[in-house]
């Protein structure tokens, strides 16, 4: 004696995942033909932990113990005009106040170790 299915849609579910991971298949690699960006942008910059944003405002450099190089960064608002620049870092931990900024809103970065770009990045500071 057969059954009535009563619940159908627990009877479809194995074809429709099978469905939807054939199409997937099929979606991937016309996504990589049709992409705006070919390479992964999110990945071109990683975060060292070199520089790092305090809940106060203040901005903290701590290098690395043993950092063999020449680091230096550069400080541009958010319209990419450069504010300052610290040509060499000398000691393993440096702290800059929010006040050097001169007021408040969205800053960029870049940190330089021996002329080659290591990290870019943003952070905000409030009023």
């Amino acid at each position: 004696m057969s059954y009535p299915i009563t619940q159908p849609v627990k009877a479809l579910i194995p074809g429709i995942v099978l469905l939807l991971l054939a199409m997937g298949v099929q979606a991937s690699n016309l996504a990589a033909k049709n992409a705006l960006c070919i390479r992964d942008t999110a990945r071109l910059y990683r975060h060292t932990g070199i520089i790092r944003h305090e809940r106060n405002g203040d901005i903290v450099i701590a290098l690395p113990a043993g950092a063999e190089g020449r680091y230096r960064v550069r400080f541009f608002d958010d319209k990419e005009a450069l504010l300052f620049e610290i040509r060499q870092i000398r000691d393993p931990l440096l702290i800059i106040e929010k006040y050097n900024f001169g007021h408040a809103g969205r800053f960029l970065y870049e940190l330089y170790r021996d002329n080659g770009l290591v990290e870019r990045a943003s952070f905000q500071i409030g009023s």
